[in-house]
């Protein structure tokens, strides 16, 4: 399942790249040349998209949903199966991805600089400042630390 192009067009993209960034339809549609109607009925489209992605993902995880918010592109999850936290991140620059919040072994994994990237760049897109160093943290903390601020209590990992 990928999102890139798949779920939303372009300039379904950029109208909901700038709702995460500006509440107001008519201040995006003065951006970009539209009504706040047009925005309004794009916007309706979007977070159908999105909702619709997102049903997906669980279904084809087994997951129990928490929390979704559907303007920041997060649902909060649950995984009975592996009893762990599960967030589902959507962006524009990384599509879909479904991240299991688990003290894992990256070092010993292929892809973790490949996750590192994925996370990083998830992090710039949402306008996440990190500390120094953190872009140095095993890629399972550093999931945690970026999509902290999207977990419920009772399901964030240390």
């Amino acid at each position: 399942m990928a999102f890139k192009g798949d779920y939303l067009t372009a300039r379904e993209t950029e109208i909901w790249r700038l709702r995460k960034k500006i509440n107001n339809q008519s201040e995006i549609g003065r951006i970009l040349g539209i009504s706040r109607q047009a925005v309004n009925i794009s916007l309706n489209v979007i977070t159908e998209k999105i909702d619709k992605t997102f049903q997906a993902a669980l279904d084809t995880n087994n997951l129990i949903p928490r929390k979704i918010n559907l303007v920041e592109g997060v649902v909060e999850a649950y995984s009975p199966a592996y009893k762990l936290p599960v967030i589902i991140s959507l962006s524009a620059v990384n599509g879909l991805k479904v991240w299991y919040l688990y003290d894992g072994n990256c070092k010993r994994c292929d892809l973790e600089r490949s996750c590192r990237r994925t996370l990083l760049d998830e992090a710039r897109e949402r306008g996440l400042e990190l500390e120094k160093g953190d872009d140095l943290l095993e890629p399972t903390k550093l999931a945690v630390k970026i999509f902290s601020r999207y977990l419920s209590e009772e399901y964030k990992v240390e």
